[in-house]
């Protein structure tokens, strides 16, 4: 009964909407234009004040050991002006900040896009299963007379722009919930972080352990409503939100039926609240933070293999930022992203998926 297709399909959906989605988030959180800042100040300590900051790369910082590449202009952070009135203390401060930041915001709201989609995808492909078995059966038995609403085009009609509208709710997230998600991610990283120096030591262990306290702050604030918030827009900017996606016609069509579209929402909501929403984001964020760990521990031992296990080598925590800039980027891959197929793997996630699809009762 469960549909191998449907979820090859939110697969195909997710990737389509990672780009939407990571944009913003890259333009709110420039670490690169921090760190072209950065090496900035470098170059004008070796020649005297001459800045080449306009010809500069993103690639090492120097001595703190961080490198990273950038193809992003800020939008609505920081402008290099006032970067350049920085000191490099604080400047460093925020690379720490933003570098975090913009990791974390990218893997929740990455878990959230994936919980989101498969819901959606599951909870139509399971009411387009339905009619056509009644159509199958209605047509086997000779009661077509009993299904004229079914087959009827006006229905038909009506029904699509209801489910274009249902669709058109990842909007939210696309659009408004991720800041919700960045705010809630930079409050925490700021509190586990702030008094750590870039030039600290640290191993990939005790990184872990820091990364875990900021998951803890993030997921233990007194509001129950966060993966509702995040995913679906409060009832007063429901029509705001369906007005971004769909034309005049689908909105005049939907505005004298849409009692298809309350359902499907109404589903919506009790799974987004639901503890099993809430166990498979978890999931997918475990995962996801445990892959860039896993992939930095790559990284360190394959500039020395002979030293000591990957995840007791002490580093700086700049070089760790480098790192994490790379794992960042990488969620720009709209194709073949490990962080993004790791999560879609997640067996809670198919579990969800497969209750939900064969879930008849609603």
């Amino acid at each position: 009964m469960y549909s191998d297709q449907t979820q090859k399909d939110a697969l195909y959906t997710i990737y389509a909407l990672i780009p939407v989605l990571s944009a913003p988030i890259f333009e709110s959180l420039p670490v690169e234009e921090i760190t072209k800042s950065l090496q900035a100040r470098r170059l004008e300590k070796k020649t005297g004040g001459l800045s080449g900051s306009s010809n500069l790369g993103a690639s090492s910082i120097g001595d703190e050991g961080s490198s990273t590449t950038t193809d992003q202009q800020p939008v609505d952070a920081q402008s290099p002006n006032t970067l350049d009135r920085k000191t490099k203390n604080e400047l460093w401060s925020e690379l720490k900040s933003q570098t975090l930041t913009r990791l974390l915001t990218l893997i929740y709201s990455n878990a959230l896009l994936i919980l989101f989609t498969r819901l959606q995808l599951n909870i139509l492909a399971r009411r387009e299963y339905l009619e056509d078995a009644l159509k199958v059966a209605a047509t086997k038995h000779g009661f077509n007379d009993r299904i004229d609403m079914v087959d009827n085009t006006s229905t038909e009609s009506t029904n699509y722009v209801n489910e274009q509208a249902y669709l058109s709710y990842s909007w939210w997230l696309l659009n408004r919930g991720w800041i919700t998600i960045r705010e809630r991610v930079k409050n925490a990283v700021d509190e586990v972080f702030e008094e750590i120096n870039p030039r600290a030591e640290l191993s990939l262990d005790d990184f872990a352990i820091l990364i875990g306290r900021a998951q803890t702050l993030i997921e233990q604030e007194d509001d129950s409503n966060f993966i509702s918030s995040a995913l679906l827009p409060p009832s007063n900017l429901e029509t705001f939100v369906v007005q971004q996606t769909l034309d005049e016609d689908n909105l005049s069509s939907l505005s004298k039926d849409n009692s298809i579209l309350r359902i499907l929402i109404d589903e919506t909501k009790n799974y987004v609240n639901s503890s099993s929403s809430q166990i498979v984001l978890n999931s997918l964020i475990n995962v996801g933070i445990t892959t860039v760990l896993n992939n930095i521990a790559l990284s360190l031992s394959a500039k020395d293999p002979n030293q000591e296990p990957p995840n007791e080598i002490k580093v700086k925590l700049a070089i760790l930022l480098a790192n994490v800039t790379r794992a960042s980027n990488d969620f720009k891959n709209t194709t073949n992203c490990d962080y993004v197929n790791n999560m879609d793997k997640v067996p809670e996630l198919d579990e969800l998926s497969a209750s939900v699809y064969s879930n008849f009762e609603i």
